[in-house]
């Protein structure tokens, strides 16, 4: 039997958040086709799979359709099931070696504190997404990872847009980071993700479209700390610092449940 964990990432409370599934591994990943089916069966966007060697983690993430290269909340899911179970001590940090990033996390007094890389940020053409999605949409990015970028000019228009997979997807918008200023004096920014391309209409917190949400407004808002929340139906925040070439992301999580896989 191996055992996998469901948490609640970038939230304080059960039911926010992004859901991701956490299982720790022993001497070396599962096939992967058997990694996929689990996904599956969890139905959650993504699983974090975690292996431990003598001073790091192996981790790698799948979501229901593919494996991703990097997944902000599923991270923070391993990381929080790793200091809670004291595999690692509260004191020490926590090194993961994904497939193209090694990563580093932390536990603070305010939460998780965790190391991602910066994404590259690319100016496109809007082409005739504004008139088709009927938003108003001030800037748009190709980004690292195969992540599209729209700035809208309103939280409005971002909160009241209606996803609609295959059209996305026809846009060539099956993976996207959807954002603009906040209207609230709380927080800076908001966003919204959507990522049809892998059976994931909406992620309720992506914790690594921050690697090019933190880029891009850091420069346009002249602040290098910038408090965000994700204001999809579960809604999630975080906060994000940059510094040393790089993105902090700070956040919390909760635990829902464990359970067993007769493997």
């Amino acid at each position: 039997m191996s055992t996998i964990y469901q948490v609640d990432a970038f939230t304080d409370q059960m039911f926010k958040g992004n859901p991701a599934g956490v299982m720790l591994l022993k001497n070396e990943f599962l096939e992967e086709d058997l990694m996929q089916n689990i996904v599956k069966e969890m139905n959650v966007s993504e699983v974090a799979f975690v292996v431990p060697k003598e001073n790091f983690f192996n981790i790698r993430f799948f979501t229901p359709k593919a494996e991703v290269p990097l997944c902000g909340h599923a991270t923070l899911s391993a990381a929080h099931i790793l200091y809670e179970l004291n595999v690692v001590s509260k004191t020490e940090s926590i090194i993961f070696k994904a497939p193209k990033d090694q990563l580093e996390i932390s536990l603070t007094t305010d939460g998780y504190l965790m190391k991602f890389p910066e994404y590259t940020l690319n100016p496109i053409s809007t082409s005739n997404w504004a008139e088709v999605l009927d938003l108003n949409i001030k800037q748009a990015f190709e980004v690292t990872n195969d992540w599209t970028m729209l700035v809208l000019e309103t939280e409005d228009e971002l909160q009241d847009f209606a996803p609609n997979a295959s059209q996305l997807q026809s846009l060539g918008l099956g993976q996207s980071i959807f954002t603009a200023i906040s209207a609230l004096e709380e927080r800076d920014i908001v966003c919204r993700c959507f990522v049809p391309n892998l059976n994931i209409l909406e992620d309720p917190m992506t914790g690594s479209a921050h690697c090019a949400l933190g880029v891009y407004w850091s420069k346009i808002l002249s602040k290098n700390e910038l408090k965000s929340e994700q204001i999809s139906e579960r809604k999630g925040q975080l906060k994000v610092e940059m510094k040393n070439d790089s993105v902090y992301i700070l956040g919390q999580a909760k635990t829902v449940f464990k359970a067993e896989f007769y493997l």
